[in-house]
Order: C-alpha cells, then structure tokens, then sequence
C-alpha cells in the first residue's frame, strides 16, 4: 500500500472546556466561584448567579478562581465590577486568585485593580 493509498487519518478535533461557572461554598462566610474557559456575554450571567446564590447562603468573602480562565470579555468584567460592588457595600471581600499576567493585564487596563485583593497565577 503506498502513501495514496492509504485512507485518511482522522483526528479527533480539540474540545475546548466547556465554558461555566463553578461556585460552591467553602465554609459559613466563604464561597469560591471557579470561571471555566471563555466567560463572554452568553456566559457573565451565570457569575451574577453564582453571586446571588453565595449571598443568600450567607458568604461575605469571596474568591474568584482565574486558573482555568481561558478568556473573558466585557460582560465578565461588568460581572465583576457588580460583584465587587454588591459584597462591598456589605462589608465583605472579593479576591481574584490565579490571575495570569493577561489577565492581570486587561483588568490593569480597565482600571480595576484597585477594586480587588488579588493573587498572582501559581
């Protein structure tokens, strides 16, 4: 059998993370929200539920995960911006954690830094 021959190799196309938020609670006062590949317009609402539902179950601090973050847009950062707002005016805290030197970069940009405890990507 030569190379002509020989049928077409097949791959199987690469799956990007399905895009989501995570969000549990960690303990009385602490949840955590894990944003999962790219966090657009579609996907921003689910964090304003993530939010709500941490609040109603009595979180005041919050952490936001960035390490599996493949993207995100100005809707996330909208989100963010009313998170940080929202558990704010309550006392509480939010912190960026896992937060790579792209992202650290878009939301130097945007002028939020000053908005967020934040942790550099490990």
């Amino acid at each position: 059998m030569t190379d002509g021959d020989k049928p077409p190799t097949t791959r199987t196309p690469h799956r990007p993370e399905r895009s989501t938020v995570h969000v549990e609670l960690v303990s009385n006062e602490e949840g955590r929200i894990t944003l999962v590949g790219e966090i657009d317009h579609g996907v921003a609402p689910q964090l304003d539920d993530a939010l709500d539902r941490l609040l109603a179950e009595g979180a005041d601090r919050f952490v936001v995960d960035f390490a599996r973050l493949s993207f995100f847009d100005s809707a996330c950062i909208s989100a963010l911006v009313r998170a940080h707002a929202r558990v704010t005016e309550n006392g509480g805290t939010v912190k960026l954690v896992n937060v790579d030197q792209y992202a650290y970069r878009v939301l130097q940009i945007a002028g939020l830094l000053p908005l967020f405890d934040l942790e550099p990507d490990t």
